[in-house]
C-alpha cells in the first residue's frame, strides 16, 4: 500500500506543481507551506482510487435502495473533491486551510 500511495501521490504532486506555477511559486517563496502542500497533494491526487463493499443489510442511502450484498463503491476522488465541504476544491492550492481533511486514506489524519 505505502509504496502506490507514496509513488502516486510524488507523480501527482510534480504535476500539480506543474500545471500550476504560481502556487509553486508561492512555495518556493514559502517553503514553510511543505507540509501543507503534501496533504494537500494527497487531497489533490486521491492516491487510493476507491474501497468497494457488500451490503450487509437491505438499507437507504440519499434516497437510492441499497439490497443485502449488493455491492456499493465509494469513489475517495469524489469526497475530495465535495463542493459542500472543500471551498473551491478542483483548484490546487498549496497553502489550502485544513488541506489535512482530506479522505484520501478513509476518515481522519493518516499517519504512517
Amino acid at each position: 500500500g505505502g509504496n502506490d500511495t507514496t509513488r502516486n501521490s510524488i507523480t501527482g504532486g510534480v504535476l500539480a506543481l506543474n500545471q500550476n506555477p504560481a502556487e509553486y511559486d508561492k512555495l518556493r517563496r514559502d517553503p514553510t507551506l511543505i507540509p501543507n502542500m503534501v496533504s494537500e497533494i494527497i487531497r489533490w491526487q486521491t492516491p487510493i482510487l476507491g474501497m468497494r463493499r457488500r451490503a450487509m443489510q437491505d438499507t437507504e442511502l440519499f434516497g437510492k435502495q441499497v439490497r443485502r450484498h449488493d455491492k456499493v463503491m465509494m469513489w475517495y476522488v469524489s469526497g475530495n473533491r465535495d463542493d459542500e465541504v472543500i471551498a473551491d476544491p478542483m483548484s490546487f492550492k498549496v497553502d489550502r486551510e485544513n488541506a489535512r481533511h482530506h479522505l484520501s486514506f478513509g476518515f481522519g489524519i493518516h499517519r504512517c
